[in-house]
């Protein structure tokens, strides 16, 4: 039989690399997080800005052709009422 100081030591020894191997999991998963935030933060900011240059470009389309752009929402309203009509 071992005595139960090496046990003891052999079960220490066991819960530090278990320990270890744990610690540089999470660090591996926090890195790889990092970076996936890292690419959909500017993948973000890229379709914010895309938003805002449609939407400065309906608003000088609107400044500059207003006839036109009120009988473009006037059909697309009529258009949108038709569809929601017919799934009553």
């Amino acid at each position: 039989m071992e005595p139960t100081s090496t046990r003891s030591g052999s079960g220490s020894d066991q819960i530090e690399r278990a320990s270890s191997t744990a610690k540089e999991t999470v660090e591996r998963v926090a890195q790889t997080a990092s970076a996936y935030a890292e690419r959909f933060g500017e993948r973000a900011e890229a379709l914010l800005e895309m938003k805002d240059n449609w939407v400065e470009g309906a608003r000088e389309y609107v400044r500059e052709h207003p006839v036109a752009a009120l009988g473009i929402a006037a059909a697309a309203g009529y258009i949108l009422s038709m569809l929601m009509r017919s799934r009553d």
